[in-house]
């Protein structure tokens, strides 16, 4: 879980991206409330359970509508050997901490993480800016605040990861296209094969 105080004078991308190269180093920000922020592995392998404390399992992945930009809920795998993938919904969740406890679960499949996590990001030019690493959320309503890309070992030592607004990108079979231009940011193109963009989706 990330806690942080937000000023109002930082441009929301850049905020996220000053934010997440610090984030281990700088808990907070000065701001009005706390807002907090939490990544995909702070839910992944967290045990779940019922209202009566029986242990249901732990979650495996996230599920996400990309198009809204919102987690959904979470994908859980089974206590118990040879049982069916259930997942939760997101107002199903009572609460969650160390544990999450739920009212009730069901067998939907959607949209997860891991369909395209490590999936290549291109700019409208053809060029790749990097992969997808994670997503990072609130603890209110779920809206995806930003996703994590990682722009190779190097850059990333030297210029931390890049973290966009999920409204800036399209998800398409193959990659992510970024739409958006930004004069201030300049990224070199990946050596490996680019795949065709489909923008479509």
């Amino acid at each position: 879980m990330l806690k942080c105080w937000i000023t109002y004078n930082t441009s929301y991308p850049a905020l996220l991206n000053i934010f997440w190269r610090n984030w281990e180093r700088y808990t907070h920000w000065i701001y009005k409330g706390v807002i907090k922020m939490y990544r995909s592995k702070d839910f992944i392998l967290m045990d779940v359970i019922d209202i009566s404390g029986k242990k249901l399992g732990f979650i495996k992945d996230i599920l996400i509508n990309f198009h809204e930009g919102y987690i959904t809920g979470f994908s859980i795998s089974s206590a118990k050997l040879f049982k069916k993938k259930y997942s939760v919904k997101k107002e199903n969740i009572i609460t969650f901490n160390s544990n999450m406890v739920v009212s009730e679960v069901t067998e939907v499949e959607e949209l997860m993480l891991s369909d395209f996590k490590g999936m290549d990001v291109v700019d409208n030019k053809g060029d790749i800016i990097g992969r997808v690493e994670d997503v990072i959320f609130n603890n209110e309503d779920f809206k995806i605040s930003g996703v994590i890309v990682s722009t190779g070992f190097v850059r990333n030592l030297i210029y931390g990861k890049q973290i966009y607004l999920i409204k800036e990108l399209i998800l398409g079979n193959k990659n992510i296209l970024y739409f958006r231009e930004n004069a201030n940011m300049h990224f070199s193109t990946m050596a490996h094969e680019l795949l065709e963009v489909d923008g479509d989706e």
